[in-house]
């Protein structure tokens, strides 16, 4: 198999961690992971015998790819799916072979992020979903923390959580202030 990212290097076998194996391009160092063995290591290996990550791993990374990325096993294109918030990196998953693909320092991140154990959940349909819905939480707040300021706005959430009559006042604003 040839690497999706350099075309014209071989993958060949690297040991992620203790018995977990996948394909690596030696240019880019990117790496093909089934999932297939992914989950066998993960219902097989100890927990904690890995190194912790508690070095901040940006440096590692490389420039983030927006382009589709092509399976190296069966040339379809493979889907990106976001990690978390707190990165912009994407993983790359063929849904035909189940097979994902790791750019250069992703498996170290998903470590630091403490997703290495979590690694299939983050191609499912609710993980996807919880994601856009905490963007879009925090692009609320953000938007009225810029027009009220961020004192009153924690200040507003803390005394209304306090109020026993909590949703009566949500709905008064709601219904007269419009």
């Amino acid at each position: 198999m040839r690497c999706p990212q350099c075309k014209g290097y071989d993958l060949t076998p690297k040991q992620l961690e203790n018995g977990l194996v996948a394909a690596s391009c030696t240019k880019c160092d990117g790496a093909l992971l089934s999932l297939v063995n992914y989950r066998f290591w993960s219902e097989n290996h100890q927990q904690g015998e890995e190194e912790k990550v508690s070095v901040d791993v940006v440096d590692e990374l490389d420039d983030i790819d927006e382009k589709a990325c092509v399976c190296p096993k069966c040339t379809r294109l493979m889907t990106k799916f976001k990690i978390d918030l707190s990165t912009a990196n994407q993983l790359d998953l063929c849904t035909n072979c189940d097979e994902a693909w790791l750019d250069k320092g992703e498996w170290r991140l998903l470590k630091q992020l403490e997703l290495h154990g979590q690694l299939p959940k983050i191609f499912t349909d609710a993980w996807q979903r919880n994601l856009r819905i905490q963007r879009m939480k925090n692009t609320v707040k953000q938007r009225y923390i810029a027009m009220i300021g961020e004192e009153r706005v924690e200040n507003f959430k803390t005394w209304l959580d306090l109020q026993p009559e909590k949703e009566e006042i949500k709905q008064y604003l709601i219904t007269t202030y419009e």
